[in-house]
C-alpha cells in the first residue's frame, strides 16, 4: 500500500483555525494503518509542499472560509473549489506566503502529491482563542470518522 498523509493546519491559539491541529490530534489517538502518517503540520506557507514530498496521497484539514454555517465542512479536490491567494505572498517576501500560495508552488515545480483531498471547515472565529468554538468542536467527530472511512476504503482498492 502507497504511503498516505493526513495533514492538519492551522493556528491552535487563534480559535477555529485550530481546527486541523484538533482533528489530527483525535485521529492519533485512534489506529492508523502503517502506511497513513498523521501529522500536524501547523500553519501552512511554502514549506508545507516539503512535507508532503513522498506520499502519494495527502488528505489536508484545514479551517476555510466557504460563506457556510460554523461548523460546516466539506470534502474537495483540486479543481472543485479555488483557494484565494495573495499577491503580495508571491511578490517580494514571502512570509505570509499560506496553502494557496504553497498549491501554486508545488504546481509550478511539478511536485504536486498524485491525489490531494481537502477538509474544509466553516470557522466561526479566528481570534486569539486557545479554543474552538462549540459549532466546530462539534463537527470533530464526524471529520475524523469521514477520514477513517476514507482511509479505510483505500485498503479495499
Amino acid at each position: 500500500m502507497e504511503k498516505s498523509l493526513i495533514l492538519g493546519l492551522g493556528n491552535p491559539f487563534r480559535g477555529d483555525d485550530g481546527v486541523g491541529t484538533s482533528v489530527i490530534a483525535a485521529l492519533k489517538g485512534l489506529d492508523q494503518p502503517p502506511y497513513v502518517v498523521v501529522l500536524d503540520g501547523g500553519t501552512p506557507g511554502l514549506e508545507t509542499v516539503l512535507i508532503w514530498q513522498g506520499y502519494q496521497r495527502v488528505i489536508i484539514v484545514d479551517a476555510a472560509d466557504m460563506g457556510m454555517q460554523p461548523g460546516s465542512w466539506k470534502r474537495f479536490v483540486p479543481g472543485e473549489a479555488v483557494l484565494p491567494m495573495r499577491e503580495s505572498a508571491m511578490q517580494g517576501t514571502l512570509h505570509s506566503a499560506g496553502l494557496a500560495e504553497a498549491l501554486a508552488l508545488a504546481q509550478a515545480l511539478e511536485i504536486m502529491p498524485p491525489e490531494l483531498v481537502f477538509y474544509g471547515v466553516q470557522p466561526a472565529y479566528t481570534g486569539w482563542s486557545a479554543n474552538l468554538t462549540e459549532a466546530v468542536n462539534a463537527v470533530v467527530p464526524a471529520l475524523c470518522e469521514a477520514i477513517s472511512a476514507e482511509i479505510a476504503d483505500l485498503t479495499r482498492h
